[in-house]
C-alpha cells in the first residue's frame, strides 16, 4: 500500500522555515534556541517551555518569534495539535506583513495537513505564498510550493504534484540556498517512491540525506532514511530496507526519540510482512503500539490498523484481522469524505477478502458490492474532475484562440489602413507628378508662343511705311 510512504512527511515540511533572524531585543535563551533547535531540538523545546511565562513581557516581534519556534519544535517532534496552537497564538499578535507571517502560516498550513485536512492546509499555503511573493522572497515562496505539492499528493493528486516539484527542483539552480535544494530532493524522493517503483526517487533521497548529515540536522536525516527504506521496499530490495531501518531505529534509541521509535518498528513490520515474514512483522507491530500513543494524525491512526490487520491475515488469523479492519474503520469517522475516500476503498476490499476467507460469503458479497459503488463513485468523481478541467482548458484554449484571432484581424486591418495610406500617398504623388508636368507644359507652351511673336515677319502695311521713309 503506496500510501505508507507518506507517514513521515510530518518530519520533513517545516524545518527550512526559520529565515529570519532573532529580532532585537530579544534574550539569549532564545537566540540559543533559534540556532540550535534543529541539531538538539528535545532540549531546545525544553529550554523554550522554561521560559514560556517571560514570553508576554517581551516586545511583540519577539512574541512573534518565540511562537514560531514553538510551532515548528512541535511539528519536528509530531505533536501537531500544539504547533497549530502556538501558530495561531502567533498570528494572532499582530498582522504585520512579514517573512514571520508567512513561516506561521506555514507552520498552521502543515499542522492542519497532519490532521488530514488538506483543502484547508492549501489555503494557509496559498496565504503564506501570495505573501512572500508580495515580499519579493523567492527562496521562501518556494517553500510553500513544496508544502503545496505535499499536500497535493497526501490527496493523490501525483501529476499536480509532480509538476510543482519539478519547478522548484529547476529554479533551485539559480538560488544559493541549500536547505531549499535538499527539501525539494526529499519530497521528489518519496513522490518518486510512491507513484514510480524506481531507483531514481533512492537517489534524490540519497542526496537529501547526504546534505542533512553534513549539517547534522537529525529529525531530517531520520524522516529521510524512513522513506529511503520504504523506497527499498518497493523495489523489493529488503536486505538494504532492514539495514537502513535498522539505523534508523539505532539513531532514535540513542536520543530517546520516541515518536521515531515507533516509525522504525513499523517500517520494519512493513517491510517484513511485505517479504513474507508474518511472523517478525507481529513481532515489530507489537513494538510499534508501545508509542503509537504519540501519532496525533487520524492517518497514521489508520494505517496502523489496516497494516495489522495484513499481518495477521498473512498468518492465517482472520478473526483478528477482521477486528483491526474495525478499529482503522472506526477511525475514519475523523476524515472527511473526499479525504477517507481510498483508504475506506481498501478496508471495504480486505473486509470482503476476509469475509470470504471466513466463509462469511453473503457479508463478502455486500462487502464487494460496497466496493464497487464506491469505486465507481470514486471514477464519477474524477471523470467530473477530468471533465471539468477538460472543459476549462478547452474554454482556456478557445479564449487564446480567439484573442489570437483579434489579434490578427487588428493586425490585418492595420495592414490594410497601410495599404490605403500607401494608395493615397501614391494617388497624391502621381496628381503632383501630373500637376507639375501639366505645369511644365504649359509653360514650355506659353514660351513657345511668345517666341514666335518675337520672331514674325514685318506685315505690307509695315513694309510700305518704310519706303516712304
Amino acid at each position: 500500500m503506496k500510501i505508507i510512504a507518506k507517514l513521515m512527511v510530518a518530519l520533513l515540511g517545516l524545518y527550512c522555515l526559520e529565515l529570519v533572524a532573532v529580532p532585537a531585543g530579544a534574550p539569549n535563551w532564545l537566540q540559543q534556541v533559534h540556532e540550535q533547535k534543529r541539531l538538539a531540538p528535545e532540549a531546545m523545546l525544553a529550554l523554550l517551555q522554561q521560559h514560556e511565562d517571560s514570553i508576554p513581557s517581551l516586545p511583540r516581534q519577539v512574541q512573534r518569534r518565540a511562537y514560531q519556534d514553538f510551532a515548528t519544535l512541535f511539528g519536528m517532534m509530531g505533536q501537531h495539535q500544539q504547533q497549530l496552537a502556538y501558530a495561531q497564538k502567533g498570528l494572532a499578535l499582530d498582522d504585520a506583513a512579514d517573512t514571520l507571517r508567512v513561516e506561521l502560516m506555514y507552520n498552521l498550513g502543515f499542522a492542519t495537513e497532519m490532521q488530514s485536512n488538506y483543502l484547508e492546509a492549501q489555503q494557509y499555503y496559498q496565504q503564506g505564498m501570495k505573501l512572500a511573493e508580495q515580499l519579493g522572497d523567492e527562496s521562501l515562496r518556494l517553500r510553500g510550493v513544496i508544502n503545496q505539492a505535499a499536500a497535493l499528493s497526501g490527496q493523490e493528486h501525483y501529476q499536480e504534484a509532480l509538476a510543482l516539484l519539478q519547478q522548484v527542483y529547476q529554479q533551485v539552480e539559480t538560488l544559493d540556498d541549500w536547505e531549499l535544494e535538499a527539501e525539494v530532493n526529499a519530497e521528489l524522493g518519496l513522490l518518486y517512491a510512491t507513484i514510480t517503483f524506481e531507483e531514481e526517487g533512492v537517489q534524490f533521497l540519497d542526496k537529501a540525506y547526504a546534505m542533512y548529515k553534513e549539517r547534522g540536522w537529525r529529525k531530517s536525516k531520520i524522516a529521510v532514511l524512513y522513506n529511503l527504506a520504504r523506497s527499498y521496499s518497493f523495489l523489493e530490495q529488503y536486505e538494504q530496507a532492514f539495514a537502513t531501518y535498522q539505523r534508523m531505529l539505532t539513531v532514535s534509541q540513542q536520543y530517546d526519540d520516541q515518536l521515531n521509535l515507533y516509525y522504525a518498528y513499523f517500517g520494519l513490520a512493513l517491510s517484513s510482512h511485505e517479504s513474507g515474514r508474518y511472523s517478525a512483522a507481529l513481532t515489530y507491530i507489537q513494538k510499534a503500539e508501545e508509542f503509537k500513543h504519540l501519532l496525533q494524525s487520524p492517518l497514521s491512526e489508520i494505517v496502523h490498523y489496516y497494516e495489522k490487520s495484513l499481518i495477521y491475515s498473512g498468518l492465517q488469523q482472520h478473526s483478528m484481522a477482521l477486528q483491526q479492519l474495525m478499529l482503522a474503520r472506526q477511525h475514519l469517522q475523523q476524515l472527511s469524505d473526499a479525504e477517507s475516500d481510498s483508504m475506506r476503498l481498501n478496508i471495504e476490499f480486505m473486509q470482503a477478502h476476509l469475509q470470504a476467507s471466513l466463509g462469511q460469503y453473503e457479508q463478502a458479497y455486500e462487502s464487494m458490492q460496497e466496493v464497487f459503488f464506491l469505486f465507481q463513485e470514486r471514477f464519477n468523481q474524477e471523470s467530473e474532475l477530468a471533465l471539468s478541467s477538460l472543459r476549462l482548458s478547452f474554454a482556456q484554449e478557445r479564449e487564446q484562440a480567439e484573442r489570437a484571432l483579434l489579434l490578427k484581424d487588428n493586425e490585418l486591418q492595420a495592414l490594410r489602413l497601410l495599404e490605403a495610406d500607401r494608395k493615397r500617398l501614391i494617388q497624391w504623388l502621381w496628381t503632383a507628378v501630373f500637376a507639375i508636368t501639366s505645369l511644365v507644359l504649359f509653360i514650355l507652351l506659353l514660351w513657345q508662343r511668345m517666341a514666335r511673336r518675337d520672331t514674325a515677319p514685318d506685315s505690307p502695311h509695315d513694309q510700305e511705311e518704310t519706303k516712304s521713309l
